[in-house]
């Protein structure tokens, strides 16, 4: 059930070899921006990252972008990574699944035709998903929402998400909450108590398979309803508090082979 909690999470009693992390990209380690391919996550919290994978977490990220870009933007660190909306899967040690699934291109070009017209709208194609973007062009939602919706009508194996200003089509059989499910039968992560991070309504998936698991989630930002019983208020709360979380687990070992040149590397 929805709710409007807004308390913040506590610092965790769980021993950092015993945690297993699910961090959405967008709107939770890097901030929203106007255009995708700006987006940064800071220097700061890449570190921050692989000081916690030094410690024992486990990590990975689970996001709607594909598995090239995630690794991009979190390079240099190598962690497991739900890509596509966990349509692709990149596991720890260099395995990877991959469950495509393409919107029909006559449906794709009718909707890239529609929104034509809409300046300051754009159309996004992912490996399993397509993407229609208002953000700069906030007076067309209703109309990119008529779009896809008509679009649906001849696609009734996929779903409309609706994230930040965007309307993405996805196929109906994959979401953030079978790749983590999927995640914790592998490796490392098995065994461990999920804790979901996200901040719009594709993380909810995954915060629903953390909470079945007896594990926790957290929502980034303070205005839609969730299932997620804490909330932080923006992508450097959340860095603050891994921060707090990391600092209660004590000295440790820092794995220095990363160089720091190694983090300004896109």
């Amino acid at each position: 059930m929805y709710n409007r909690n807004t308390s913040a999470p506590p610092l965790l009693r769980v021993a950092p070899e015993r945690l297993a992390l699910f961090l959405d990209v967008d709107g939770t380690l890097a901030p929203i921006v106007s255009k995708p391919h700006l987006a940064r996550v800071p220097l700061a919290t890449r570190r921050l990252l692989q000081h916690m994978q030094t410690r024992g977490v486990a990590l990975a990220a689970l996001s709607g972008r594909p598995l090239s870009q995630v690794r991009r933007l979190l390079h240099p660190l190598e962690l497991a990574v739900g890509g596509s909306h966990g349509a692709q899967l990149s596991l720890t040690g260099g395995r990877s699944l991959t469950y495509l699934a393409a919107l029909p291109d006559d449906l794709v070009r009718g909707l890239s035709a529609g929104i034509a017209p809409l300046h300051g709208v754009w159309l996004e194609r992912k490996p399993a998903a397509v993407a229609v973007h208002w953000r700069q062009a906030p007076q067309y939602r209703a109309a990119v929402d008529a779009l896809v919706h008509e679009t649906l009508r001849h696609a009734p194996e996929w779903q409309l998400i609706e994230g930040h200003c965007v309307h993405e089509l996805r196929h109906q059989g994959r979401d953030k909450g079978k790749a983590l499910r999927r995640l914790m039968q592998h490796g490392d992560f098995v065994g461990r108590w999920p804790l979901a991070i996200g901040d719009d309504r594709t993380d909810e998936d995954a915060f629903a398979a953390a909470l079945s698991m007896g594990g926790g989630a957290i929502r980034i930002g303070d205005v839609q309803p969730s299932i997620a019983p804490w909330r932080l208020k923006d992508v450097s709360a959340l860095a603050a508090w891994l921060q707090q979380q990391l600092n209660r687990f004590g000295p440790g070992i820092l794995d220095r082979s990363y160089k720091e040149g190694e983090y300004e590397r896109r």
